[in-house]
C-alpha cells in the first residue's frame, strides 16, 4: 500500500515511462510529494504497442522474482493480470522444455511465470502508478537536456513535440529510465565529467515474433513449449506461450547474425533448424493472427557507473538505461524491478542519514545496484560466452565455470532437486551459488556427466 513519506525533496522526475519508469515512479512516490513522468511518445489508453518501446510485440517473461516484485509495489496485480487473460505456467510442470540435448523432466516445481503481452502489463501496471497521490505523466515531450544549478543536476529542460516553447522542469532527483540509448553518458561529457565505462558481450542476437489462436482445449500435450539449441552446433531459440486474447506469442530466436524472419514460410523455415522439430510442428499447425514482427540486438551492454570518481547529485540511471541484457533470457524487467527497490533503499538510508539532503545519493545508489545487476548479468553472459566469435571479457577460469554449468544443465533433465534449484536460480529466487553445495555439486558432477539422450519425445505432464 502506498506510503506518502516525503523523505529527500520535494519532486523526483523520470525519464520514460517503461517498465523501469514505471516501478521507479511507484518507489519514488513513497518519498516525494511530487514525481513526474516525462515519456517521448503519445501514450495509448490501451494494451497497444509504441514506437518508443521497439521490443514490444516480442515475448517477454516475468520471471517469478519479477512477479513478487511487482506484487510487492502493487499487491492483487498478479490477479488482476490473470482475471484479464494472463496465463501462470509452472516452467516445469507445464513447459516441454528441451535444453543441452535432452527434454527436462516434468514435475509441478512451484517456479511459475506470468506469460503476456509486454503491452498488456505494461497499461495495467501504468494504470496504478499513476493512480497514486503526487504523480503524474507528460508524455509526449522531447527531453532536451538536464538543468544544472551549481553543478547538480536540478530537473530538466523539456519540449512538447507537437510544438511549443523549451520550458525547465525543476526537480530534486531525475531518474534517468531512457533505455539503452540514454542520454547521461552525453550530459556528463557537456559537464566535463568522464563518461561510464561501457562492458559489452556482443552476440548479434535477431528473433521474429508472430501471434496465433489459440483454442481450448489444446491440442498440445504441453502448456508452453521452449526449445533451445546447443553452441556450437546450433544457435537457435524458439518459444511458443500462452498469453491473453485466446493467443499463442510464437518466438524464434538466433545468435550471431543468424537472423530470423517475420514472414510466415521464413518464420516456419527458421524453426526447422531447431535442434528438434516439435517447435516447427506445433507453429505449422496453428492459425496465424499477424504480420509479425522482428527485432535486433548486438550485445549486452552494461555501463559501469559504480566505477566514476566524479558524478553530479541530482541524477540516477535505472534499467536498460545501466544495464541491457541480452533478451533470450528474460531478466531485463525482474532486474529492473529488483533495481527500483533499491533505490528506494538508499533513499530510506539518505533520509535517515541527511534528511532532505540528497548529496552522495547517486555514489551509494550505483554501489548497490552493481550488486543487484552482477547475478543476472553473470547468469546471461556465461551462457553466451559458450558461443565461438562472442566478444567480451570472460572471467578468469571461465572454461571450467561453463564445463560445470554444463553439468548443472544436463543433471537438471534427470534430477528433479538439482533442476527445482536451477529454475529458483533461473527465476532470480536464489543465488546460483547453490550449486557449490557439497551434495548439489557432487550430484551434478556424477549424473551431469552423462550422455544425452537425445531427441525424444516430449516428457508426459506430471
Amino acid at each position: 500500500m502506498h506510503v506518502h513519506a516525503d523523505a529527500g525533496g520535494r519532486r523526483a522526475v523520470v525519464v520514460g515511462a517503461s517498465m523501469a519508469g514505471l516501478v521507479a515512479a511507484r518507489v519514488l512516490a513513497d518519498h516525494f510529494d511530487d514525481v513526474v513522468i516525462v515519456e517521448r511518445d503519445r501514450l495509448p489508453a490501451g494494451p497497444e504497442v509504441r514506437k518508443g518501446v521497439p521490443q514490444g510485440r516480442h515475448l517477454h517473461g516475468l520471471l517469478r522474482r519479477g512477479e513478487a516484485v511487482l506484487e510487492q509495489l502493487f499487491p492483487g496485480i498478479a490477479e488482476a493480470l490473470l482475471v484479464g487473460g494472463a496465463q501462470r505456467v509452472d516452467f516445469s510442470a507445464d513447459i516441454g522444455w528441451y535444453h543441452f540435448g535432452a527434454w527436462k523432466s516434468r514435475f509441478a516445481s512451484g517456479v511459475t511465470m506470468l506469460a503476456m503481452t509486454r503491452p498488456y502489463l505494461e497499461v495495467e501496471v501504468r494504470r496504478r502508478v499513476l493512480a497514486l497521490p503526487g504523480v503524474s505523466l507528460r508524455d509526449d515531450h522531447d527531453v532536451l537536456g538536464p538543468r544544472v544549478v551549481d553543478g547538480r543536476i536540478a530537473g530538466l529542460r523539456l519540449r512538447p513535440r507537437a510544438g511549443g516553447d523549451v520550458h525547465e522542469l525543476p526537480s530534486d532527483l531525475v531518474v534517468d529510465c531512457g533505455g539503452r540509448g540514454s542520454s547521461t553518458p552525453k550530459w556528463l561529457a557537456a559537464l566535463g565529467l568522464p563518461e561510464p565505462e561501457e562492458e559489452a558481450v556482443v552476440v548479434h542476437v535477431g528473433y521474429a515474433t508472430r501471434l496465433f489462436r489459440r483454442v481450448t482445449p489444446s491440442q498440445f500435450p504441453w502448456k508452453a513449449l521452449y526449445v533451445i539449441g546447443t553452441p556450437p552446433a546450433c544457435l537457435r531459440v524458439g518459444a511458443l506461450f500462452p498469453i491473453e486474447g485466446d493467443r499463442w506469442i510464437g518466438l524464434v530466436a538466433g545468435l550471431m547474425r543468424d537472423y530470423p524472419t517475420a514472414d510466415l514460410p521464413g518464420f516456419l523455415e527458421f524453426a526447422r533448424g531447431l535442434p528438434v522439430d516439435d517447435m516447427h510442428r506445433a507453429l505449422a499447425s496453428l492459425e496465424p493472427l499477424d504480420d509479425g514482427a522482428t527485432h535486433r540486438l548486438p550485445s549486452n551492454l552494461r555501463r559501469r557507473y559504480e566505477r566514476l570518481a566524479r558524478f553530479p547529485d541530482g541524477l540516477v540511471v535505472l534499467g536498460d538505461a545501466l544495464c541491457s541484457f541480452n533478451p533470450i533470457y528474460g531478466q531485463g524487467m525482474t532486474s529492473a524491478g529488483l533495481s527500483a527497490l533499491a533505490l528506494g533503499e538508499c533513499l530510506a538510508e539518505q533520509r535517515a542519514a541527511r534528511g532532505r539532503d540528497l548529496a552522495g545519493l547517486p555514489a551509494r545508489f550505483f554501489r548497490r545496484v552493481a550488486k543487484v545487476i552482477d547475478v543476472p548479468w553473470m547468469m546471461s553472459t556465461l551462457e553466451d560466452f559458450r558461443i565461438d566469435g562472442v566478444e567480451g571479457s570472460r572471467p578468469p577460469g571461465y572454461p571450467l565455470i561453463a564445463g560445470f554449468l554444463a553439468h548443472v544443465h544436463r543433471a537438471a533433465c534427470r534430477d528433479r532437486d538439482l533442476a527445482r534449484h536451477f529454475l529458483r536460480a533461473m527465476h532470480m529466487l536464489e543465488s546460483p551459488a547453490v550449486f557449490l553445495r557439497p551434495d548439489l555439486f557432487a550430484r551434478a558432477m556424477l549424473r551431469g556427466g552423462l550422455p544425452a539422450a537425445g531427441p525424444q519425445p516430449v516428457p508426459a505432464a506430471p
